[in-house]
């Protein structure tokens, strides 16, 4: 019984391994080419490893990228307060609809899940004209704004199931204790759903972090634009890429999501899976 039980769990170990390997083979290729000469990128003999290791792309980003420095602060200002302001938000309406009654709570939330159901790029044309009324196109709030407000109802829906696994009793223990409304949130709840908070906060960033769509149609110039658009600009006189200093660009923009989520892992797939099965 016990042979066939470890047979099993090797085998599953085994398939695991491979599935890893082909969800990570495209980011180790891409950072090895990033360290290949443009002789060995070009060449018809196909490396893996890089035969004379290169660092000249990463210098040569800004060069050949002269605004990466503004594309880069774009997109950390842009995420940071997106981020920020979506778990602000995220929490309290979650604890909202976890934790309260009141009139019309189950058609908000009906109207958040129904939300979450269509694709947010319907929203680009109204979001386009009320951002040109209000003077925001080319602007860093013009961005933020619709990444608040897209991913919200998922994070909603997160943080709300985190909220539904916490006992009433807590609550109510905090106000026999003498806590207000905002005290017992801020100082009981949320240390207790941290990792439907850490949840939000990858699931948020990654989306916004790499985001095209609305950077490209919102932002027109260097000054709002970020990363994720000025990368498509490496491209030289023949409008063909320079794949070196792309992946090099590439690795690099790869560098705070990958921070972000190692430094919160412990608690991404608890919140995920208590999101969803509690929610």
């Amino acid at each position: 019984m016990s042979i066939k039980k470890n047979a099993g769990s090797i085998a599953v170990f085994i398939l695991l391994f491979v599935i890893s390997f082909i969800f990570i083979i495209p980011f180790i290729w891409t950072m090895l080419t990033s360290l290949k000469p443009d002789e060995e990128i070009y060449s018809s003999v196909l490396t893996f490893l890089p035969v004379n290791p290169y660092l000249g792309h990463y210098t040569g980003i800004f060069t050949k990228l002269g605004n990466f420095f503004k594309y880069f602060s774009n997109s950390v200002v842009v995420s940071f307060w997106s981020v920020l302001f979506n778990v602000l938000f995220a929490a309290t309406l979650g604890y909202s609809f976890s934790k309260f009654q009141y009139w019309g709570r189950d058609l908000f939330l009906g109207f958040v899940l129904l939300i979450i159901t269509l694709p947010y790029v319907i929203y680009l044309i109204p979001i386009y004209i009320m951002q040109s009324r209000f003077d925001l196109i080319d602007t860093r709030l013009g961005l933020i704004l619709p990444y608040i407000a897209t991913n919200l109802p998922m994070s909603v829906f997160i943080m709300r199931g985190q909220f539904n696994g916490v006992p009433n009793e807590m609550m109510e223990a905090a106000r026999i204790d003498g806590a207000g409304q905002w005290q017992t949130f801020s100082r009981v709840m949320l240390p207790i759903v941290k990792p439907g908070i850490a949840t939000v906060i990858i699931m948020t960033f990654i989306s916004v972090w790499g985001e095209f769509t609305y950077a490209r149609t919102l932002c027109t110039t260097a000054k709002s634009q970020t990363l994720a658009v000025g990368i498509t600009f490496l491209r030289d006189e023949a409008a063909s890429w320079q794949y070196g200093t792309l992946t090099a660009t590439i690795i690099l923009s790869l560098i705070p999501v990958l921070a972000i989520f190692l430094s919160m892992q412990k608690y991404f797939i608890k919140g995920i899976m208590a999101g969803a099965v509690k929610g």
